[in-house]
């Protein structure tokens, strides 16, 4: 089953919303990313926009989001237009080999789990470097192929508002069935598993250096609180890693 984002735009934008994604992704991504003052931005595989317009707010000088699905590039234009932020959105193949542009820096959140194979994971990650600029920066998260080691396999994240399903035994491409617990309703996302040095070989290959995985970290809350032992599985077991490049 291939997601269709087009189909749950809406309920994907509010996942967005779940305490994991800006206490962690968010945090953990912007953080990785560092200093954006002057630098230009493509965000590919984007969605509804969530994470670009923070590259944005963060002080990039021109932010670019893009992503195969239409609607998500509407909800992402729309938001645009009620709250400029000066970001251009386009309809765009992650996989595309030519590239009008080239940028200081590519974001591509929850991108390369799409791949089904190596070939595949190798097309996305020469896509991304004809985007970056000799001597600009990747950055990107994936799911954890880390699900398959842990003795309890998968962890349990329903506390967090998600469920992980894998097949027996990890294969490359075996399909991953992310559950996403909304307030009223629940929608199912499908990634792909892929080992670690697939990954590292695919960026190399496709011309990148410095090639480096790095875990989340927690972003402090002074508003919530003593949260006890809250997110101790979350940071013990986690559910994405993230990685960046040079491109050489």
């Amino acid at each position: 089953m291939t997601t269709d984002y087009n189909q749950i735009a809406n309920q994907y934008k509010k996942a967005k919303e779940q305490p994991w994604r800006t206490r962690t992704e968010l945090y953990s991504m912007m953080n990785l990313i560092g200093d954006l003052t002057g630098k230009s931005v493509i965000d590919v595989a984007c969605g509804e926009g969530w994470l670009t317009r923070e590259l944005r707010k963060a002080g990039a000088s021109e932010v670019v989001g893009v992503d195969i699905s239409e609607e998500m590039i509407e909800l992402a234009r729309r938001q645009e237009a009620r709250e400029p932020l000066g970001i251009e959105y386009r309809v765009e193949d992650a996989r595309a080999t030519e590239s009008a542009q080239q940028f200081d820096i590519s974001v591509s959140n929850w991108l390369l789990v799409y791949a089904h194979d190596r070939e595949e994971l190798g097309v996305m990650c020469r896509g991304l470097a004809n985007r970056i600029k000799p001597g600009g920066r990747f950055v990107t998260l994936i799911t954890n192929p880390a699900l398959y080691t842990w003795q309890s396999h998968p962890p349990d994240y329903r506390k967090y508002g998600i469920e992980a399903q894998l097949p027996e035994s990890a294969y490359e491409g075996a399909p991953v069935a992310l559950t996403v617990h909304l307030e009223d309703q629940s929608i199912v996302i499908e990634n792909y598993y892929m080992p670690i040095d697939a990954h590292e070989s695919a960026l190399r290959d496709a011309g990148f250096r410095d090639v480096a995985f790095h875990n989340m970290t927690l972003a402090p809350d002074p508003q919530v609180g003593d949260e006890g032992d809250y997110w101790d599985h979350w940071l013990k077991y986690p559910f994405f890693i993230m990685i960046d490049g040079i491109k050489a």
